[in-house]
C-alpha cells in the first residue's frame, strides 16, 4: 500500500492544526487525522480492521527457527 507522501501529510496536519486554532499539544494527533484524510482521498480502507496483519499460524508440533 502506498502511503502519502509526508509533505502532503506534514501540509495536511498543518492546515487542521491552524484551524484547530494552533494548540500546543496534540501534534500528532493532527498528523494522524491528515494522514487518513489524504488515505481516504485516494480510497485506501482505514478501518480498524484493514490495520490488522493477520499472522499464519505454523501446524502443531513445529517450530519456528
Amino acid at each position: 500500500m502506498t502511503q502519502p507522501h509526508d509533505d502532503k501529510i506534514r501540509e495536511r496536519a498543518y492546515a487542521l492544526w491552524e484551524r484547530a486554532g494552533s494548540p500546543s499539544t496534540h501534534s500528532q494527533d493532527f498528523w494522524r487525522k491528515a494522514e487518513r484524510e489524504l488515505a481516504e482521498e485516494r480510497g485506501l480502507d482505514v478501518s480498524k480492521e484493514a490495520s490488522r496483519v493477520s499472522q499464519p499460524v505454523p501446524p502443531a508440533g513445529t517450530l519456528a527457527r
